[in-house]
């Protein structure tokens, strides 16, 4: 989406606004909850994080942090408390949700002059994913049995891709739920988040996507810093297993012409790295012995390594106008940067931030070429 159409949307870009809703109550114009600032922090693999601060609610008489309906705020804002942050422009009642989750950390400060302030900080819905450990086995399953099952247990929603390989045993072994989602997404080369409807994702990454919106330095984007670094790339990823069946060595491989971005084949790092050094035989080669047991899984483990390796060769970091359709597991399209920077890159973490200054988005991007 272009700029100007996201213009006309919020008009022009005037007037930003928040809301942090707790039971479908709007804390700053239902319960006169004074905030200062709203900031919320989402990342591919990690569980999403927000805070805000309230400012000028402490009430000497009562030795307690009040509203302006005189409620406690340690009650209406308790560990565990559900929250919605919403971000936008124009009318609170009508800006998209950013993000969902449970208050986890309350703090302050009570200073020598001026006011105490109450900072109130949680998590997104996978934070319930990452606490405490577990074993459990899942015998003659496939990865995404074993995901829509711990999903379930949570009461999430799922929007589980469906994985061909069916494994002889799939092991947690005293890990937490979300760590060991995550080792199951890596192998795959698929992306694992909780977004703000509470649904668990996990299936490929949209690097193939259309662009949500269209930046250009100067008009929308404020600033960009890329880096485009060879130095730790590969030319091709090998993984060892053991058949057990026919008791020979399996040996997965993947190499340059394997991205998951399929524009990227010809201008990748190790198409650059093959190009750069002529011997075959000198060329860098990351090596993992797995526990893998058929040539499809081999082969599956090797691109998923290769292609996270391979997107550590472009990253950049980018702020903009706020804008919340920047969001991780989107494509954003960022022009007026001359060749080679002007292209569409893949979000993989976006920070939203309401305060005095406005309304900005920071956000991460990597890619696999250049």
């Amino acid at each position: 989406m272009q700029l100007v159409d996201l213009s006309d949307r919020y008009g022009a870009f005037y007037a930003p606004t928040f809301a942090v809703r707790v039971a479908r109550q709007d804390l700053v114009r239902d319960e006169l909850v004074p905030i200062g600032q709203v900031e919320a922090d989402l990342e591919l693999g990690a569980a999403g994080r927000f805070s805000f601060t309230v400012v000028n609610s402490w009430s000497l008489k009562d030795r307690a942090f009040l509203s302006g309906r005189r409620q406690p705020l340690m009650e209406l804002l308790g560990f565990g408390t559900e929250v919605e942050i919403c971000m936008g422009y124009g009318d609170a009642r009508t800006t998209p949700v950013i993000l969902s989750g449970l208050v986890c950390s309350i703090t302050t400060s009570f200073p020598e002059s001026g006011s105490p302030e109450l900072a109130i900080s949680g998590y997104d819905h996978a934070f319930p994913l990452t606490n405490g450990k577990s074993s459990r086995t899942w015998t003659q399953a496939a990865d995404s049995a074993a995901v829509h099952e711990i999903a379930s247990f949570h009461n999430l929603g799922a929007a589980i891709e469906t994985t061909t390989e069916r494994h002889a045993q799939i092991e947690q072994n005293q890990e937490s739920d979300f760590e060991f989602i995550k080792k199951l997404a890596d192998r795959n080369h698929f992306e694992v988040y909780v977004d703000a409807a509470k649904t668990l994702h996990f299936g490929k990454p949209r690097d193939r996507a259309s662009a949500a919106v269209t930046l250009r330095w100067g008009e929308g984007l404020l600033s960009f810093k890329p880096e485009a670094n060879l130095a730790g790339q590969i030319a091709e990823v090998k993984v060892y297993g053991w058949d057990t069946k026919n008791k020979k060595q399996i040996v997965g491989s993947a190499r340059a012409g394997d991205e998951s971005d399929v524009a990227a084949r010809d201008q990748s790092a190790a198409t650059r790295i093959g190009s750069t050094v002529r011997d075959p035989s000198k060329r860098p080669v990351l090596r993992l012995r797995q526990p893998v047991f058929t040539q499809a899984e081999a082969d599956k483990r090797a691109k998923a390594a290769f292609n996270e390796r391979a997107k550590e060769f472009l990253t950049g970091e980018a702020e903009a106008v706020g804008l919340p359709e920047i969001r991780p597991d989107t494509r954003v399209a960022l022009e007026n940067l001359g060749n080679p920077f002007s292209r569409t890159y893949y979000v993989h973490q976006a920070t939203h931030k309401v305060d005095g200054s406005g309304y900005r988005t920071r956000f991460k991007v990597k890619d696999t070429s250049l």
